[in-house]
């Protein structure tokens, strides 16, 4: 493989991550979050807090 398609194929993977993560915003916007459960949630390596969690959408409720 090329440098080239290389640089192609990335760039196409690149631009699907932000279209699925533009994607996923909107439908966190429009989620009723009326299925929830209480979980763990990295915000950063080695810190771990419990949280509820929207089972459907995976959007944080709440920090606990």
């Amino acid at each position: 493989m090329k440098n080239e398609e290389i640089k192609s194929e990335c760039e196409q993977l690149y631009s699907q991550i932000e279209t699925a993560k533009k994607r996923l915003e909107e439908l966190r916007k429009i989620c009723k979050h009326e299925n929830t459960f209480e979980g763990n949630y990295s915000w950063r390596p080695g810190a771990i807090s419990l949280a509820e969690i929207c089972s459907d959408c995976r959007e944080i409720i709440k920090h606990k």
